[in-house]
């Protein structure tokens, strides 16, 4: 169906990049004089508490403002630090969203169809601020002085130490570099079948790799 008058917004002469490179964002306005960096602020508290009516309001503030790609690159940062893994496929949308509407967009005229379901999408959807708390963490435990050593199943035939390593332990090196890579290196977190796993038990067993060593790996797998 073709968009009506009312969902298109015609943008103003000068452009998006040229007012935020003019400020850097700091002292721009929008339509009805609200202070940019004001508007996206509002912007993302309206969303992060699912009020969209408000969320709406602020949104068309950016829009009718000439900012449609800064509202997208807010946009995309929200998904993420106030949506996160409670939806993992709310970036999908956004950024399919985002797409579209560059893709529709034309004549210095901005459909106004993506952004409204965008932040309806957001306000709706469950929240989790999981991703922002643990990049936090990991942040302040970093100055904290926290380093982290290389772990033994790093070592292997991928990198230098590794091959030394296997150098070191003698024998057949391509036998000992199986050894190391089927036993160490390719343990996996929640596999989806363990037990189940045909293909590794013939792998094993075409390599002529130790069995009780790849009976010992599974039951690292489900620990």
């Amino acid at each position: 169906m073709k968009a009506t008058q009312q969902t298109l917004i015609k943008m103003p002469k000068e452009t998006e990049d040229e007012k935020l490179q003019k400020s850097r964002g700091f002292e721009l306005k929008t339509k009805y004089g609200y202070r940019l960096d004001e508007v996206v602020s509002s912007l993302q508290k309206a969303i992060r508490r699912g009020q969209e009516e408000r969320a709406l309001f602020w949104a068309y503030e950016m829009i009718h403002g000439g900012f449609i790609a800064y509202f997208w690159r807010r946009i995309a940062v929200i998904v993420v630090e106030d949506i996160g893994l409670a939806n993992p496929e709310a970036p999908i949308l956004v950024n399919a969203l985002a797409q579209l509407n560059e893709r529709v967009n034309r004549n210095g005229f901005i459909e106004t169809f993506h952004p409204t379901m965008a932040v309806l999408y957001l306000c709706r959807s469950p929240k989790s601020r999981e991703i922002d708390y643990s990049n936090d963490w990991i942040d302040r435990k970093r100055e904290l002085g926290w380093r982290e050593e290389v772990p033994i199943e790093a070592k292997d035939e991928h990198c230098e130490a590794g091959r030394q390593r296997i150098k070191e332990m003698g024998g057949d090196y391509n036998r000992t570099k199986d050894e190391v890579f089927y036993r160490e290196s390719i343990l996996l977190n929640r596999p989806v079948s363990v037990a189940q796993d045909k293909y590794k038990k013939l792998v094993w067993e075409l390599r002529k790799l130790d069995k009780t060593k790849f009976n010992r790996s599974h039951k690292q797998s489900e620990t």
